[in-house]
């Protein structure tokens, strides 16, 4: 019945003719105006409902309404643009129509709010270019009332896909029969002031339903960053609030399991990490990590000038003792050896098994003393333990190569591994069982407990091991 008002006040007025010589031909311009305004208010009530929860509808109906404001704007200005007015109702009835076909489509993020409102804003601005260039167009005025009746069955359309929400069907339908006011008679006093009434209690309806809605948006859709809340305070039994708390409960649950599946996955990657870096013999560093700390310490002497020692150990007959004994009685001596190695490291140390049967170890801030005290009490420790099997006690030997970088030296970590790597190929030319230094000393050996390496007078501190 509401919607039907326009439409019955132009039938009033037709009908008792009084009406229309007592209405005064200035009073359309501020009629205009005044329905400006109110729309303009509404515009921006429904700005912040936009904000607040983010419907696609209300971005749409803010577009609609800034669209009217602004073609009754031009309106009262110049009283000869009603070609404009049409093209802007027409404008304004299809961004309804689009926001009764999006319904309850929402916008989660904040940015995609604000970048809705751009786009909204961006249609009323180019609404009001159409509208300001439609009078140097070549389009006959009369077409006016074509327009008019375009943008009515568009607002009609709109209202009848919104029966579901009553207030709005209600200023859709008052703008529908507005806009076909307009179209029945623009040209008298009177009549003209019916259009722009309409409209301007449509808007006021559509506000008042964007204002009584709050309560209900706030609870129903909560814009802080907290996961799916629980809505609350909706009447029992609304299908609308019972299908949102439902589909609130399912992405809870999947948002839950995903949660925890991420946390296991994290998990297992941390132990596949830890699987791949670590030896699982021995329980040290495998090859590719030890050699990247390798890279690491040699980059850091370098750099700040300070000695690294790279010492290199191998097992004698490794081979050999596992074909004699087993490989049980090989595995337990490498368990033994990372042992050994791993009481004698310090916290800044590393060692790592880079082969079947060689382990190096990273002294950083080592001088050949250092280097050669830490490798005579490793191979003094391994022969003083020996392994019991069903065939009697087994003793090992060692085969030590050391290599050292001196400050001032710019030595790369491969080429460190390659000179220890040639001082453990002359302790084993010499029989095994002993230390030998890289060629910076001669590839000298020290043959014996308590022997020195020839050409390195500063190695001695294996007495003291």
């Amino acid at each position: 019945m509401a919607a039907l008002l326009p439409l019955a006040a132009i039938s009033l007025i037709r009908t008792f003719p009084a009406l229309q010589a007592s209405t005064p031909p200035w009073t359309a311009a501020p009629i205009a105006a005044a329905a400006a305004v109110i729309a303009g208010l509404v515009l921006l009530v429904a700005v912040d409902a936009a904000l607040e929860a983010g419907w696609i509808r209300d971005m749409a109906d803010l577009a609609a309404l800034g669209m009217i404001a602004t073609a009754f704007a031009v309106v009262a200005l110049k009283a000869d643009g009603i070609l404009g007015l049409g093209i802007g109702i027409t404008s304004a009835g299809a961004a309804f129509l689009i926001g009764s076909v999006v319904r309850h489509r929402a916008v989660a993020a904040r940015r995609g709010r604000v970048a809705g409102l751009i786009v909204a804003f961006a249609l009323i601005e180019a609404s009001l270019a159409v509208i300001l260039l439609a009078a140097g167009w070549s389009i006959p005025e009369r077409t006016a009332p074509i327009f008019l009746a375009g943008g009515a069955l568009l607002l009609a359309a709109a209202a009848a896909g919104n029966l579901d929400d009553p207030a709005r069907a209600t200023a859709l339908g008052i703008a529908a029969s507005s806009a076909g006011a307009m179209a029945i008679g623009p040209s008298f006093a009177a009549e003209s002031v019916v259009g722009p009434s309409g409209m301007a209690l449509a808007a006021l309806v559509l506000g008042w339903r964007l204002v009584s809605d709050r309560p209900r948006r706030a609870t129903v859709v909560d814009p802080a960053p907290r996961l799916l809340p629980e809505p609350k305070g909706a009447p029992a039994g609304d299908p609308e609030f019972d299908e949102l708390a439902r589909l609130t409960r399912e992405l809870r649950a999947t948002l839950d399991d995903l949660v925890a599946a991420r946390h296991l996955i994290e998990l297992q990657r941390i132990e596949i990490e830890r699987a791949s870096s670590t030896d699982p013999l021995t329980g040290i560093p495998g090859r590719w990590p030890t050699l990247d700390r390798l890279r690491t310490e040699a980059a850091e002497a370098r750099r700040y000038a300070h000695p690294v020692a790279v010492v290199l150990l191998d097992i004698d007959q490794f081979a050999g003792l596992n074909h004699e004994y087993g490989l049980d009685v090989g595995d337990e001596m490498l368990r033994r050896i990372a042992l050994r190695l791993r009481v004698r490291m310090r916290e800044a140390d590393a060692v790592g098994r880079i082969g079947a049967d060689a382990f190096l170890a990273i002294l950083p801030h080592t001088d050949e003393e250092g280097a050669a005290s830490f490798a005579r009490a490793v191979l003094d420790r391994v022969l003083e333990r020996r392994v019991m099997t069903e065939r009697g006690e087994v003793t090992v030997s060692l085969s030590i190569g050391i290599a050292l970088m001196r400050p001032g030296m710019t030595l790369s970590g491969d080429e460190l591994l390659a000179a220890a790597e040639e001082a453990l190929a002359s302790a084993q030319a010499a029989g095994g069982n002993r230390i030998a230094f890289d060629r910076l000393h001669g590839l000298a050996r020290i043959d014996e407990p308590g022997g020195k390496p020839e050409g390195s007078p500063r190695v001695g501190a294996e007495e003291n091991a």
